[in-house]
């Protein structure tokens, strides 16, 4: 798994630089975003051309990917450290866990279709993550609180049995 980001310059398209991101990460691949609901140039990212998966998100002005070879689901959020406002969502929410409920939620596919509440978090007793999650006490993904830009929370999410490291 590698993540990585880049500034977006003024007057640039985010996607053109996250794309730019992933083909580095991924030579020869190629990427396509297609809407499930209204069939837009946008949404989660699909891979062709190799056996990876990818995540973006921006904030703050950066692009950032996960790039994860061999996994078939992969989550990752960007919140700028700054932020407030999650009280309203999520109670007693800090950027820190907000980043960790869209990174699940990405994973998960349905995005913010599914009530943030849902999201249950608990020390991680799988080897190698930070921490666990779960929908409704479904299937337990796994986490990690990464670093990222100066002033920007990333959290990137998996489900480990979805998983095919090489």
């Amino acid at each position: 798994m590698s993540v990585t980001w880049r500034r977006v310059p003024a007057g640039v398209e985010r996607r053109t630089v996250s794309r730019a991101l992933l083909g580095e990460l991924l030579p020869g691949a190629t990427f396509a975003s297609r809407c499930p609901r209204c069939g837009g140039d946008h949404g989660r990212v699909h891979v062709g051309g190799t056996d990876a998966t990818v995540s973006v998100s921006y904030a703050e002005g950066w692009a950032v990917v996960v790039t994860a070879p061999g996994w078939r689901r992969v989550g990752l959020d960007a919140v700028p450290a700054s932020a407030s406002g999650f009280d309203h969502v999520l109670p007693g929410g800090d950027a820190r866990s907000w980043a960790r409920v869209e990174a699940v939620l990405k994973v998960d596919g349905r995005g913010l279709a599914v009530d943030p509440l849902r999201v249950r978090f608990a020390d991680s007793v799988v080897p190698g993550a930070e921490w666990t999650a779960s929908i409704d006490d479904g299937a337990t993904l796994v986490g990690w609180d990464v670093a990222g830009p100066s002033g920007v929370i990333l959290a990137v999410a998996a489900d480990p049995g979805a998983a095919h490291p090489r």
